[in-house]
């Protein structure tokens, strides 16, 4: 328990009904009680109200609204109002009694003779937390422009303050939205700011919000000097250390581990979030709806107990879909999304070894150019998309034995439809980062090998979809997987349309013969990023290695023979359709190169190194 430092006369004010009362949280059930207040003073004066959660970015807008000459600008001046309405608050705050005595404690007299009075400037801008709008009267809002300040929990929650103990009543994130359903039934519609949102394009957001508060846009809000501010609350030694030091609304990437102390709060804050954000303004037009969360997916009783344990260690993943990151289970896309149409999307499957990327640039070209090839507009950049991947493995504190899938769809359509003339809100970038171990229950045996079975369709001709482009429709590797699990095996290996090997359902797939490496022509199967690899090293060790067309009954009868993919490495195959291969165990060429791939994933040229997290 936190020392709680009183003033005289906040704890006279425990006799006032009123100011004791509990604060009752807003629901779905609870009426919606609406004051009287009226509509904008018409004395030529604009009034704004920010409400927001803390860590929001709040205090950056306030510093961007105070370069503006039109502007004077209040840092939560109903503060005091809330300490003394709260006497049984007992939270850290060192600067209490310094609050008291700056401020006025009786919010509605400062609202009455300060923000609704009479007015240095032609633009007034106070900053308050949603939570000191408990226990006021709240008819003066329809007097005022109002902005919710939002920013998503993932990236606000890991930053509170180790002093405080972070809840939703402290966050007021139930506040918010009472505030957003309150500001709407005066008839009034809430500006709703996302901080990233903002980060991202200031620019925009910040003249829309002019265009919608009823002012001129000003562009010196863009930037600002570094250190303390004459208007900053006495609380700012606090709170605004690093905000200080800002000059402008950085958009540098950051990176922030997340504690998954902090998962239920994060679960309980994030549909309101979601809500909100659906509503924010992007300088560019709104937000599309927020998706609802759907029910998790019952178990399947058959689900092998391997797979089960796999799934269970990334049961609290977060996920990056679209801008940002959800939970787990609320990681969905849109039914209108280019993928749910049509499978209409491509994809990287990319290895973290050691706190490192590991040849994250072959893996973006590759993904970028099946995007290209695809005719997708606005396809984002590697910055971009290499900030989304460190920040997902930085929030799920996945450094080493991590995998992560990256998918960029063509886009939410505005109508149902295969015609992509209909995508006409970009890519949906998706990074789902698990922690799967090369080896492990989601991956291969390599240590004692696999058995392949051949698949009875065939691999997609260059002449129907080029193999070139790894794209996310998946059914020719699908219906090959599907009869490999019937029979037992790891995986299919599939022919192309003339009889001859290609590669297998997931792999690509390589033979040894009188000490020469063959591997199947990249014609009809994916030139892996893996199988490049591995000739690359064949060549380092003096391996004669070749491409070429390759029959089934030559890698019946091969002396060795493995498959490779960033998600296993390389995988010794023991048997083939009931064929033994060599002698059944995984052979010294295999052993070989196993062994220099992984001396490989070391190599400082092929890692992109993982940021430090915040």
């Amino acid at each position: 328990m936190f020392t709680s430092h009183r003033n005289p006369a906040e704890e006279a004010s425990k006799q006032d009904d009123k100011d004791s009362e509990e604060y009752v949280r807003p629901s779905t059930t609870t009426k919606l009680e609406v004051p009287e207040g009226g509509e904008l003073l018409k004395d030529g004066t604009v009034r704004i109200n920010v409400w927001a959660s803390p860590r929001s970015l709040s205090t950056a807008l306030m510093y961007s609204f105070a370069q503006r000459p039109d502007c004077v600008v209040y840092d939560e001046p109903l503060y005091a109002h809330f300490l003394r309405t709260h006497p049984e608050d007992e939270t850290w705050r060192p600067y209490r009694d310094e609050v008291f005595r700056e401020q006025d404690s009786d919010g509605d007299r400062w609202i009455k003779e300060v923000a609704l009075g009479p007015t240095p400037k032609p633009v007034v801008y106070m900053k308050h937390m949603a939570k000191q709008m408990r226990n006021l009267d709240l008819s003066f809002l329809p007097k005022c422009r109002n902005i919710i300040q939002i920013r998503t929990p993932i990236h606000m929650l890991p930053s509170w303050n180790t002093n405080i103990h972070a809840n939703l009543k402290e966050i007021g994130m139930l506040d918010l939205l009472h505030m957003y359903s309150l500001v709407r039934a005066m008839g009034q519609e809430p500006i709703v700011i996302d901080a990233e949102l903002l980060r991202a394009n200031p620019e925009g957001v910040l003249r829309e919000v002019s265009e919608m508060a009823g002012i001129p846009y000003a562009p010196e809000q863009l930037s600002w000097e570094a250190g303390p501010k004459p208007y900053d609350g006495c609380w700012a030694y606090v709170w605004y250390k690093g905000c200080r030091k800002s000059t402008c609304f950085d958009n540098s990437p950051r990176y922030v581990k997340f504690d998954q102390n902090l998962a239920p709060l994060l679960e309980e804050c994030m549909p309101i979030y979601q809500l909100l954000r659906s509503k924010a303004i992007t300088g560019f037009g709104k937000l599309g709806k927020v998706q609802r969360p759907l029910p998790a997916e019952a178990g399947s009783a058959a689900r092998d107990a391997k797979a089960e344990g796999a799934a269970a260690v990334n049961e609290g993943i977060l996920v990056w879909v679209g801008g940002g990151l959800v939970p787990r289970d609320m990681a969905k896309v849109s039914v209108f999304d280019s993928s749910v149409q049509g499978g209409d999307a491509v994809w990287e499957g990319i290895r973290v070894y050691r706190a490192k990327i590991f040849c994250l640039d072959r893996h973006l070209r590759r993904l970028q150019d099946s995007a290209h090839a695809l005719a997708f507009e606005a396809i984002p950049s590697s910055k971009d998309i290499t900030v989304a991947i460190m920040a997902t493995l930085a929030a799920n504190n996945m450094v080493d034995g991590a995998h992560a899938r990256v998918t960029l769809t063509r886009g939410t359509k505005t109508t149902s439809s295969m015609n992509p003339d209909f995508n006409v809100f970009g890519c949906t970038l998706i990074v789902l980062a698990e922690r799967k171990e090369v080896g492990g229950a989601a991956t291969y045996d390599n240590d004692l090998g696999v058995t392949l079975v051949t698949a009875s369709n065939r691999r997609n001709p260059p002449q129907c979809l080029d193999s070139a482009i790894h794209h996310n429709n998946l059914l020719n590797n699908i219906l090959p997987k599907i009869q490999a699990n019937n029979a037992g095996a790891a995986d299919a290996v599939m022919l192309d349309v003339e009889g001859f090997v290609s590669e297998t359902n997931a792999t690509n797939i390589f033979m040894a013969k009188g000490g020469k490496l063959l591997t199947p022509a990249a014609g009809s199967c994916l030139p892996g990023i893996t199988r490049g690899l591995i000739l690359e090293l064949a060549a380092e060790l003096g391996v004669l290695a070749e491409e070429k067309r390759v029959s089934l009954s030559e890698l019946h009868c091969a002396d060795e023979v493995f498959t490779t993919g960033t998600m296993g490495e390389l995988s010794p195959v023991v048997k083939i359709d009931g064929r033994q291969i060599g002698d059944g165990q995984p052979g010294p060429l295999t052993s070989r190169l196993r062994e220099a791939f992984a001396k490989m994933t070391d190599r400082e040229e092929l890692g992109t190194p993982l940021p430090t997290c915040a």
